[in-house]
């Protein structure tokens, strides 16, 4: 739903014209985030305790999912989308899992190995700016495949995209992992 106000279409112009919705400089401020003032999170879900899925991820705008466990977010006020900073050393990224929602991997600094599929068994190397859109439902995982420390931007494409699903590949390495979801009761997965 659109909320410019006034809003008319023009046709000696062929544009489209109206009105912005107030917002207060305040509330602007409120919707900044500052990559050196973001909160660390290194232990953001279940198998960043397992070798090769060692990351930090700063969570700058929106919930991400609910068995995300963030130290804190820097803006709750996206609507549509969330957006993680990942931070890993080389040999390190993220397991087979899929969000409730397409996820979209820019590749910051270093190169960024993108896999999917049941086993991961697809993939695509990502150098700096270089980006790919996974659909809903897809499982994907991710990896440093750099010779230093690299950063990766994380878009999910919605305000909470409900709990991770991991590959059944995983459930071995997880089994000694009970317990790490902080207690929680699993939810629904629709």
């Amino acid at each position: 739903m659109r909320r410019e106000l006034d809003v008319h279409y023009d046709e000696e112009t062929g544009a489209w014209f109206g009105k912005s919705t107030p917002i207060s400089s305040a509330e602007m401020q409120g919707r900044i985030w500052r990559y050196r003032d973001l909160t660390p999170s290194p232990r953001a879900f279940l198998d960043c305790t397992l070798p090769g899925h060692v990351r930090t991820l700063f969570s700058a705008l929106g919930q991400g999912a609910d068995d995300e466990q963030l130290e804190g977010t820097a803006v709750e006020h996206a609507e549509n989308y969330h957006i993680d900073f990942v931070k890993a050393a080389p040999g390190n990224g993220a397991a087979l899992h899929s969000h409730g929602s397409e996820e979209t991997f820019i590749a910051l600094t270093g190169r960024w190995k993108l896999f999917w599929g049941d086993r991961g068994e697809e993939s695509a190397v990502l150098e700096p700016f270089d980006g790919i859109v996974v659909p809903d439902g897809v499982l994907r995982g991710f990896s440093n495949v750099s010779e230093s420390e690299a950063v990766l931007l994380v878009v999910l494409g919605a305000h909470n995209t409900g709990h991770c699903i991991w590959s059944e590949a995983l459930r071995p390495a997880f089994a000694g992992l009970a317990g790490e979801n902080g207690g929680q009761p699993p939810k629904e997965t629709r």
